[in-house]
């Protein structure tokens, strides 16, 4: 924790014990309430890129367990795995029906690798893992499939894994061929999604010329972002070129381990810097640092209005000393009573206003689905024969169960973004600390779309338009067989040419019945398709506008309570006002003296407020984005 996150906590701390002597209920639980909710979000950095690039070794190192995810040779990730920090190693399932069970740590091979059983895995949706280790404070790190790997849905669930992420690690090989395209398209929506991107360059303890291609990469990504590429938003393009590169080695930290265990400090330590890992580790606590300090913003931003809140009573009785302080405040409070009003009249028109974000992001969401779908088709319009399309619809329930769940996700934080940008701002044109709005649970209403009807209905044989066609065929080329020789040059029957026209023609009309079979397949998978995907975006989209629609009540209660918390501090001010002018002035500059000092320690903690704004401020612009 910085010195600046302790002073806000501080400030905090003391406002707190403020507003608990003035007996302001109201400032004080909001205070208590921040403080309650400060440990329990989390920074997720997500770690990405292709098949055998060292992912899952990576994050055993970087979380100083080499043993904890399954990295042989042999091996892919068939799931998400999220590691946190907990009391001990913990391993647990997230199943397809939400239910959440715990197996024993010796188990998770058999659900994060695609060597598990299918009947299991194809029930998993991710993997949450708990170990003891300080690096995890505040920490998710997120292992991923590979985004060249296994279906459509593996790489839509590795994107909807970054649309709650804070960071990006996308690992690049030292020892394979640079950067590929795919590999560039996948982070161009992914930097489209999240502020914080790094590449990580790992295996390079056994590559002489890891630099050489580092410097290559660098050059592709260049040419990528540059005019000749697909045409990147300027400030995707800047986060991808301004991304630091750290080289890393999982090997020579797995000896670094290994030497420490030993008793090997020295040793150990030499190794360990010069597999580059504490230059990652700093990485990751930044981005740790920097959802810290715009969380302290938050409490700050509390504390601030608390003591404003508190400096306006003091501040009336302070100028109580005088006939015509007394009227000057007096004044105020009646002309802030008539901007309340106005505010109030605001209110009403702008709720009109707000009933059209939960349709304006479920035709977002509705967009995003289509685009997923028409994936599909393109994959289904590629398969050329019946077993083809067979052994792709064995494979189709799962896929779009995982593109599903990556699509709500995305969904769900696309709608959480439009809100926490829309509502907030009309939270502080009606003059209310937007502070921070209760994230309402939006949990996915999708079910497993089951089984896939790969076999389109069986076709007829068309004597018209297959038996009259292959009987001519047939007699055609056994009347040009015959006409040359063709049976007899070859010592063979002269019913050969018929049998030679039979077998062409019969051939030939295999062949068309596997195409139309196939068309036909197609044709009934592209329906199922599409069938799954329609009630997903029915159920999706309704959904999305219950939730908008629960966010927008919430402000719009926030609003009202807000309204009618400052109206009750108005009137009170108000009544104590008329009482203190009626009062002997003997006592009334008593009252205004005891005011006063109470008002120096809110204006010292005014000032500690500014201080420590401008100070977070600064953190926040050098933290990595």
């Amino acid at each position: 924790m910085s010195g600046t996150v302790a002073g806000v906590l501080r400030l905090a701390n003391e406002v707190h014990g403020l507003a608990k002597a003035a007996g302001r209920e109201d400032l004080r639980l909001p205070l208590a309430e921040q403080a309650g909710r400060w440990k329990d979000a989390t920074t997720t950095v997500v770690l990405a890129g292709a098949q055998k690039r060292g992912k899952s070794r990576l994050l055993n190192c970087l979380v100083g367990h080499p043993d904890l995810l399954p990295v042989d040779a042999d091996i892919a990730t068939h799931t998400q795995v999220a590691v946190t920090r907990g009391p001990e190693l913990e391993v647990t399932v997230l199943r397809t029906d939400g239910s959440r069970v715990g197996v024993d740590p010796s188990e998770l091979p058999a659900y994060a690798s695609v060597l598990g059983d299918p009947a299991v895995l194809r029930e998993v949706t991710g993997l949450e893992v708990t170990i003891d280790e300080p690096l995890l404070d505040g920490l998710r790190l997120v292992d991923t499939p590979g985004v060249d790997s296994l279906t459509l849905g593996h790489r839509h669930a590795t994107m909807g894994a970054l649309a709650r992420a804070d960071a990006l690690l996308f690992a690049v090989s030292a020892q394979d061929q640079p950067i590929l395209r795919h590999e560039l398209e996948f982070l161009a929506e992914a930097a489209d999604r999240i502020l914080s991107v790094a590449f990580v360059l790992t295996k390079v303890e056994d590559s002489t010329s890891w630099r050489e291609l580092l410097r290559e990469n660098k050059e592709r990504l260049t040419r990528f972002c540059g005019p000749d590429g697909p045409g990147l938003a300027p400030e995707v393009a800047a986060r991808l070129l301004e991304a630091p590169w750290l080289p890393v080695s999982a090997k020579l930290g797995e000896a670094a381990l290994s030497l420490a265990a030993a008793g090997h400090t020295e040793r150990a330590q030499a190794r360990l810097e010069r597999s580059g890992l504490p230059g990652l580790r700093r990485h990751v606590r930044r981005c740790a640092e920097r959802r810290e300090l715009v969380r302290a913003g938050g409490v700050l931003g509390l504390a601030v209005a608390g003591i404003r809140a508190l400096s306006e009573p003091e501040q009336d009785r302070a100028a109580a000393d005088g006939d015509d302080g007394v009227e000057t405040r007096r004044a105020a409070v009646e002309e802030e009573l008539a901007q309340l009003a106005a505010l109030r009249r605001e209110r009403r028109r702008r709720s009109i206003d707000h009933q059209l974000i939960g349709r304006r992001v479920a035709n977002r969401a509705r967009a995003r689905l289509d685009g997923y779908r028409r994936g599909y088709e393109r994959e289904i319009g590629g398969l050329t024969t019946p077993a083809a399309v067979t052994a792709y619809a064995a494979t189709l329930p799962e896929s779009i169960e995982r593109t599903l769940g990556a699509a709500w996700q995305e969904i769900a934080a696309d709608t959480e973004r439009t809100v926490s940008e829309a509502l907030p701002r009309y939270l502080t044109e009606m003059g209310v600390d937007p502070g921070e709005l209760d994230r309402v649970v939006m949990e996915a209403p999708v079910r497993a779309p089951g089984s896939l009807q790969a076999e389109g209905p069986g076709g007829k044989f068309d004597v018209i338009g297959e038996g009259v066609p292959a009987l001519m065929m047939a007699s055609s080329v056994g009347f040009l067989s015959s006409h040359v020789f063709v049976g007899l040059a070859f010592g063979l029957s002269v019913l050969a040419p018929i049998a030679l026209g039979g077998l062409l023609a019969g051939t030939l009309l295999a062949h068309r019945r596997r195409v139309a079979e196939a068309t036909r397949n197609r044709t009934a998978l592209t329906k199922a398709l599409g069938d799954a995907f329609g009630v997903a975006t029915n159920e999706m989209t309704v959904a999305v506008e219950q939730a908008v629609a629960a966010w927008r009540g919430e402000a719009e209660h926030a609003v009202d309570a807000a309204f009618a918390t400052r109206q009750q501090e108005l009137d009170a001010r108000r009544r104590e006002l008329a009482g203190l002018a009626a009062q002997d002035a003997a006592v009334r500059r008593k009252a205004a003296a005891a005011a006063q000092e109470r008002l120096d320690t809110l204006v010292e903690a005014e000032r500690r407020g500014k201080e420590l704004s401008v100070a977070l401020a600064a953190e926040l612009k050098a933290a990595p984005a």
